[in-house]
């Protein structure tokens, strides 16, 4: 058995949560391999707006099992917030139904307040200020406090004064307030209280899962944000490739299967770095407006542009993705032309008045379907669904239905 990779091909808010979701009706696991909780999942049900920071977009199935991977960073401040929001939707996560792996690395005050004096000077590169860069610094640095510390009782208090008087060093020369030790040792003992239940031990959780229970690898942020191949320094600071899934989980690499990627039909961005088809103008606020194009994490405005194809054929590449899932088309839905850059030139298409054909709703409009043919062909990989609203049941499968897992 083979497991699919479901990953953003953009700047991330791609749509990735609802491809999950819908794969996790027929999976068992739903797993996350990297990033943290400056990671916005969105999932809308009956109208209802539910966001997954840290925790996987199986949630909402009470058959699901959710894994949070060695590779994630995870802040307990906000896990707790995240779990009470689940809990209110009608949803349960206990010890069964979410796992953290014991190698995941935690997000402390010391983290939140390292990112925000970094971004606070004149290198701010429009971080969710989440302190999401500073844990995996810590990680890199090999000081980090990991899940599993949590009840090592004879060195963690050891570990953490460690941690907080080496990289105070750094809050105070920018003259801000250092971060307390106690102010990180109460986020350690809420962390040992919320966690104890969830942290798994098993140091290859699924090399024999995989042989005979469907799982989904779920990615965070987006191929061009990665650390590595992304439009560094203005980047993300995990590897959001689908290669990674294999070692932010861990998950075997032969069991891996189809790469899914997610883009819209449109492109945004949050935060600074290049941005060849931003729309700094009338249009872009139109179709911000018409997106509810502000981040699921910060809320803040993102900047929209049209589709970049050059961008879309490079992390299709990288990420040797197999299948493409293109969001949002209702939005673009009525404008007066559609655009895309391919090749260093920016194309028109006429655009879509409605997103079917007819009222029966079983084929797109000619419209969309010949964007839709101009990007499968630019690209190389086929174009299998779209998404064409907010709530999970808006979508469309182009053809019959991928068995992802056969």
């Amino acid at each position: 058995m083979k497991h699919p990779i479901v990953l953003g091909l953009q700047y991330g808010d791609e749509g990735k949560g609802k491809i999950t979701d819908s794969l996790a009706k027929q999976s068992e696991w739903v797993i996350r391999f990297n990033g943290g909780s400056n990671a916005g999942h969105t999932l809308w049900v009956n109208g209802k707006k539910l966001v997954t920071h840290s925790v996987p977009s199986g949630v909402l199935y009470s058959h699901v099992k959710n894994y949070i991977g060695a590779g994630c960073v995870l802040d307990p401040v906000s896990l707790k917030k995240e779990l009470s929001e689940i809990k209110q939707s009608g949803s349960s996560l206990g010890g069964d139904r979410l796992r953290i792996d014991f190698r995941a690395h935690l997000t402390l005050p010391i983290h939140i307040a390292l990112d925000a004096a970094r971004e606070g000077g004149s290198k701010s590169i429009g971080t969710t200020r989440k302190g999401i860069g500073p844990t995996y610094t810590t990680k890199m640095d090999r000081c980090g406090i990991r899940v599993g510390d949590l009840f090592d009782n004879d060195s963690l208090k050891d570990k953490v004064q460690f941690l907080c008087n080496t990289y105070n060093t750094l809050i105070r020369a920018q003259d801000l307030a250092e971060s307390s030790f106690e102010s990180n040792w109460s986020v350690v003992e809420l962390a040992q209280e919320l966690l104890r239940e969830h942290v798994a031990y098993d140091p290859t959780p699924f090399y024999d899962v995989a042989k005979t229970h469907k799982c989904v690898l779920e990615g965070a942020q987006g191929v061009l944000l990665d650390l590595d191949h992304g439009t560094y320094p203005y980047v993300t600071s995990s590897n959001t490739l689908a290669s990674h899934a294999a070692a932010g989980t861990p998950f075997p690499l032969s069991r891996l299967g189809a790469v899914i990627g997610v883009a819209k039909v449109y492109m945004t961005r949050v935060g600074s770095g290049p941005f060849e088809t931003e729309l700094a103008n009338e249009d872009g606020e139109r179709i911000r407006a018409k997106g509810g194009e502000f981040g699921a994490t910060t809320g803040r405005p993102r900047r929209v542009g049209w589709l970049n194809v050059d961008e879309l054929r490079l992390a299709v590449r990288l990420s040797d993705c197999s299948h493409i899932v293109l969001t949002k088309a209702d939005i673009l839905t009525g404008e007066s032309v559609v655009k895309a850059l391919s090749q260093g030139v920016l194309k028109e298409f006429p655009c879509w008045k409605a997103i079917y054909k007819d009222d029966a709703k079983t084929a797109l409009s000619p419209e969309l379907e010949s964007y839709l043919s101009f990007v499968e062909a630019e690209v190389g990989v086929p174009i299998v669904g779209v998404g064409t609203g907010a709530d999970r049941a808006d979508f469309f499968w182009r053809g019959k239905t991928p068995d992802f897992w056969g």
